[in-house]
């Protein structure tokens, strides 16, 4: 470790340069109080931590083959999904851009269909007022023909009734004609 020192005021501030013959050498400040002395407790905890950075990194380059095999098998298991997604995301766009296309299309769809709505409606109108118009017409040409006929029913009932005055008067008369006919040829 190479230590140099520096003075800015009040205090020393000092950096300790460490390396490995890999790695690039790091330059860590260590102040040092107006005494002298050591650096405080806050100060030691920085140190430690930058020393625990650094070693872990070493340990992370020269890792195990293992774990660089891991490494590669879990980025091609990601590379695997993001091709997955990349599909799935390709399948959606193509899909959408023809339902976009259809909902280009849709209001004048719409429009025309509206329109052609209103034209059945008004045809509709046009006849149901043609229909009640001819029902009227044909109402006041059959009333005569209706009275003709229920006069005509009128008639008939009272034939009907003399016949049948006519048939009770006949049979009567017939039963008159056996009493007669009867006491005539026993007496």
């Amino acid at each position: 470790a190479v230590v140099s020192t520096q003075s800015t005021g009040d205090a020393e501030e000092m950096y300790v340069q460490e390396g490995t013959e890999e790695s690039a050498p790091i330059r860590q400040p260590v102040i040092m109080g107006s005494s002298g002395g050591t650096h405080g407790g806050l100060v030691q905890k920085i140190i430690d931590s930058q020393k625990n950075y650094t070693e872990e990194k070493q340990v992370e380059e020269k890792g195990p083959i293992m774990n660089q095999a891991a490494r590669q098998k879990q980025r091609a298991l990601v590379q695997k999904e993001i091709d997955q997604l990349r599909g799935g995301i390709q399948l959606l766009a193509s899909s959408a851009a023809p339902l976009g296309k259809v909902l280009d299309y849709l209001q004048e769809d719409l429009d025309s269909m509206q329109k052609e709505l209103e034209t059945w409606r008004s045809e509709n109108k046009y006849h149901d007022t043609a229909i009640k118009a001819e029902q009227s017409h044909m109402e006041k040409t059959l009333e005569p023909l209706r009275d003709q006929l229920k006069e005509t029913d009128r008639e008939i009932l009272s034939m009907i009734n003399r016949i049948n005055a006519t048939k009770c008067n006949i049979h009567t008369n017939d039963s008159r004609i056996e009493k007669m006919l009867s006491t005539m040829s026993f007496g």
